[in-house]
């Protein structure tokens, strides 16, 4: 799992359709080295044995997630209740957070005053304008894609580009700077 260009992290990123569990980046439109394989519940929060690294790395617990947001909640201890409102593969995670009109990603109205969502948020820095950038990519390659005028098309895929070209600037910048 961890050889980023091995076929196993290929398969388990087509179980998230290639997009981060948690703020819906597109593998496609970023290198293959921003994405990983996560744990959802970090390895922090089994014992520190042979079971419970085996626990840890269950199957049921691994995610596909971009490295922004992984390495966002590194230490990052979910427990209940927010085990199950945070879970992705259940899809709980959309009653936690949202896409506005703008492509921001915003907390529920329900969890406003909820301390660990709003540090969870800040931690996968959800959001960052680059969320934005990455939904955006994501919509406007959909629309490349379904598109059947050939001039269209190639205006779709220029714009495309130079949005991949711009967001991968930013990414470069904000690693520089971190």
């Amino acid at each position: 799992m961890r050889e980023r260009k091995g076929k196993y992290h290929d398969k388990f990123a087509e179980i998230y359709n290639k997009k981060c569990a948690y703020c819906g980046a597109l593998w496609e439109l970023l290198p293959v080295e921003s994405f990983e394989v996560n744990h959802f519940l970090n390895e922090n929060s089994f014992p520190k044995t042979t079971e419970g690294r085996a626990e840890a790395g269950r199957m049921e617990n691994l995610v596909w997630s971009c490295i922004s947001c992984n390495r966002g909640k590194y230490d990052i201890m979910i427990q209940d209740p927010y085990e199950n409102s945070l879970n992705v593969d259940s899809g709980n995670i959309t009653k936690v957070f949202y896409r506005d009109e703008d492509f921001s990603i915003k907390v529920c109205d329900t969890y406003q005053e909820d301390k660990f969502i709003q540090n969870f948020y800040k931690k996968l820095r959800l959001g960052y304008e680059t969320r934005r950038l990455d939904y955006f990519g994501l919509r406007l390659r959909g629309r490349y894609l379904r598109e059947k005028d050939e001039e269209k098309k190639n205006q779709l895929g220029n714009a495309l580009n130079i949005l991949i070209r711009k967001r991968n600037m930013i990414k470069m910048t904000s690693e520089i700077e971190t």
